[in-house]
């Protein structure tokens, strides 16, 4: 009889620990797993917006005053390519957002701030789950202004 206790109580134990030590630290594995995949996501989709921004340099005033101006549709084109480079989070609802771009005159680089909303892929207790990234891309231009 005292036998059969302690191993009902050493099941017991068992049943809690992993009840409230194992089974949450699983969730926080897989939900860690999926914030870092929504990261890469995102970044991925920034450098695709930076190169995407840096080809749309105005070729006018980069030719009369020798400086590197984007057009005004940068923001679409860039917008565009980070969508074509995010199908896994596209899949799930969630659509990586430009945020700013950026031109460096002195390094001739375009940088690109991006943010997604990634609540839907955690749980609601977690919240507004937001992913950020930069992408950066360099400019090329031939000839001299």
């Amino acid at each position: 009889m005292l036998c059969r206790g302690r191993q009902a109580y050493s099941t017991l134990w068992w049943i809690g620990f992993m009840t409230f030590c194992l089974v949450p630290l699983a969730a926080f594995t897989v939900g860690l797993g999926r914030y870092f995949y929504a990261r890469a996501e995102v970044q991925k989709a920034a450098d695709a917006a930076a190169l995407a921004a840096a080809q749309e340099v105005d070729l006018a005033v980069y030719r009369d005053e020798g400086r590197i101006e984007l057009m005004s549709s940068a923001y679409s084109m860039a917008g565009s390519y980070a969508t074509m480079n995010s199908s896994y989070l596209a899949a799930r609802g969630i659509h990586p957002q430009v945020t700013g771009i950026v031109v460096d005159q002195g390094q001739r680089t375009v940088a690109i701030s991006m943010a997604a909303d990634a609540s839907s892929l955690f749980p609601a207790v977690l919240g507004g789950v937001v992913v950020r990234a930069e992408g950066e891309a360099e400019v090329r231009l031939r000839g001299s202004p």
